[in-house]
């Protein structure tokens, strides 16, 4: 079996890609991307362009500006100068004025205001360009486990999957009042439906946090009920990287190991653990156990 040239060429851009989301907080030239590439520092730039439909330096661009603007969204309480030098920019200004003519808003306006439906549209060149990139989870690392009960707080996001990160902000303001750390408190979210055949309106995804504290009336009026993840086996399979290829591992567990493995699922829905998160680590290193439960 013959390969395409063109097959060497996208696997030897695509570790450029990979060497980017990793580095993509320092100083990146472009004679060391197209060493990453082996190809020469003349014509590299160009052929990038050719591959993606974007250049290197636009590519760069968006990753950090896409970390900014979760940072903004999800992490209040780092100030947006601090945001603006982690993107690489020398002052709030110049950062400001990026920001603005990428998202029409300026990043005090996105962080106090920002357009849940189409905040994420900046970005779509970017997400296309790392899903034709990815490399696949291997299904042959899920791992049989024994998962505790545990007892959770949970909030769900009922709607628009474009619009979840409202409420993901609701979530991350009350657990802090609640002194929820991450570091202490597993996070979950539940899959009670597929949002690729449920209408927008319908889609319901569960953010919970484990925690045996009583909810209060007060608390399940703002939507927070318990809910007790069930003790029993589970497949898990590790998810490192962006969440834009999470689909993806979730669906090899189903197509590539479950067929194979003599296992049922149980009756509860797909869970997704929280290890370590966007933005507080790059991308490339965010970590998600898939925890599937069998019968």
């Amino acid at each position: 079996m013959t390969t395409c040239p063109n097959d060497h060429l996208q696997t030897r851009f695509a570790r450029v890609i990979a060497h980017i989301d990793a580095h993509a907080d320092r100083q990146l030239d472009l004679p060391e991307l197209a060493g990453i590439a082996a190809f020469s520092p003349f014509h590299f730039h160009r052929q990038f362009a050719a591959l993606f439909g974007i250049t290197a330096t636009r590519y760069i661009r968006l990753v950090r500006m896409r970390r900014a603007a979760h940072s903004l969204l999800f992490r209040k309480d780092i100030p947006i100068t601090e945001i603006a030098f982690d993107a690489g920019y020398e002052n709030a200004e110049s950062f400001s004025r990026a920001f603005r003519k990428l998202h029409d808003q300026s990043p005090s306006d996105f962080r106090s205001h920002p357009d849940w439906d189409n905040w994420q549209a900046p970005y779509a060149k970017l997400q296309q360009i790392r899903r034709n990139t990815m490399t696949g989870t291997e299904s042959d690392n899920v791992t049989i486990i024994e998962f505790p009960e545990t007892r959770t707080a949970c909030m769900d996001h009922i709607g628009s999957p474009a619009r979840i990160g409202e409420t993901i902000q609701r979530f991350i303001a009350w657990r802090k009042i609640h002194h929820l750390h991450p570091s202490k408190h597993a996070t979950f979210n539940i899959l009670w439906c597929n949002p690729e055949d449920t209408p927008a309106d319908e889609f319901r995804m569960g953010l919970a946090v484990a925690t045996d504290q009583v909810l209060s009336e007060e608390e399940n009026k703002k939507g927070f009920y318990c809910e007790t993840l069930p003790a029993g086996r589970y497949a898990k399979l590790r998810h490192i990287g962006n969440d834009q290829t999470l689909r993806d591992s979730a669906l090899a567990l189903y197509r590539d190991w479950l067929p194979h493995s003599g296992e049922t699922p149980g009756d509860f829905p797909l869970i997704f653990q929280r290890i370590a998160f966007y933005p507080d680590v790059a991308e490339h290193e965010a970590i998600t156990d898939i925890l599937l439960p069998l019968a």
